[in-house]
């Protein structure tokens, strides 16, 4: 009798190790395979498969610090509101960005916002996001006008209007026959489109004894031997408008090396950096082209798609001019 007693607790002990070595049950927190997890993945994809809790986004630069300041921006407040972002970096090289929007389309992603490091270049790409049902935003520079019916939104800035206002304060403060040099990047039509407003700016105004020294920036590592190289060349210049606020602080360094310290430096962005040159009396201005703002209202415009929202096709955020009279106004240490 005892004997069987004595068998009868070794099975009990037997069973009970056996399943204390059974599977544990999901953790949701890991990951984890289990009920609960699948119940959530399945819930944030739509019937492609696509995962419409993730944004790719296909930034054109990050060397830029507005471009920085973007991505940071986006990043930031696409996780405080659920979504997870994928980004690539194209590092200004066209070919780069289009077999990168084609990864992020493979990965399933649900929504995607570009801002083009060529905007003739990517058709391709656009469609092939298109056809997987991708939601597409386009940020900043918008892509070519044959490539637009892909593209579900544009977020961007009326950047012939931002040149404009340099145009306008430029035509009332240089002298006859003024010379202005131009540091432009085409192959953004964001910043072609500044000098384009800045030139009929001072056609309107009656200026047409100002001439303009163009430089097309087609090495964005060569923008101080380009300034050097105007400003020796055209010793008279009287201002130089760059294609952003970093171009616009160097061209400023390789003319005070030049000993040039009259002229008119002008920037795009607003960045803290060149307001505080401002407030140093070396840059004369910038145009505000908030980093922060289009990259709130590109969030806003891809999860509005995502959730099946009706959003505004076009969407454009201000552009102002900062100089040294209305700098009180503005916040010299941070993006505005």
């Amino acid at each position: 009798m005892l004997k069987k007693i004595i068998a009868g607790f070794l099975s009990l002990c037997l069973i009970f190790s056996l399943a204390a070595c059974g599977p544990k049950p999901a953790d949701k927190e890991s990951g984890e395979s289990g009920k609960e997890n699948t119940e959530t993945t399945s819930s944030s994809a739509d019937d492609n498969g696509k995962d419409m809790k993730t944004i790719g986004l296909a930034m054109h630069n990050q060397t830029a610090d507005w471009a920085v300041q973007f991505a940071d921006t986006f990043k930031k407040e696409a996780k405080e509101k659920g979504y997870e972002v994928v980004m690539t970096d194209a590092n200004s090289v066209a070919a780069d960005q289009v077999s990168q929007m084609e990864d992020l389309v493979a990965q399933n992603i649900g929504g995607l916002v570009v801002l083009p490091a060529d905007y003739t270049a990517l058709g391709q790409a656009l469609k092939a996001a298109s056809e997987a049902g991708v939601k597409i935003v386009n940020a900043d520079s918008q892509v070519d006008e044959k490539d637009q019916k892909l593209v579900d939104v544009f977020v961007t800035a009326d950047s012939f209007q931002g040149g404009y206002v340099v145009g306008e304060y430029l035509s009332e403060k240089l002298p006859k026959d003024a010379q202005v040099g131009e540091i432009n990047y085409s192959q953004l039509s964001v910043i072609a489109d500044r000098f384009l407003g800045m030139e009929k700016a001072f056609k309107d105004k009656g200026r047409d004894d100002v001439t303009f020294v163009s430089k097309d920036a087609t090495d964005l590592n060569a923008i101080a031997a380009y300034a050097e190289d105007m400003l020796i060349a055209n010793p008279n210049m009287n201002a130089m408008v760059c294609l952003n606020d970093s171009s616009a602080l160097t061209a400023f360094g390789s003319a005070k090396q030049l000993k040039k310290t009259d002229l008119m430096v002008f920037g795009f962005d607003g960045s803290p950096a060149s307001k505080q040159s401002i407030s140093a009396g070396e840059m004369a201005g910038t145009v505000v082209y908030s980093p922060v703002k289009l990259a709130e209202a590109s969030l806003e415009a891809v999860i509005g798609l995502l959730e099946g929202k009706e959003v505004q096709k076009d969407t454009k955020v201000d552009m102002e001019l900062i100089n040294s009279e209305n700098l009180k106004d503005y916040d010299i240490d941070s993006w505005n």
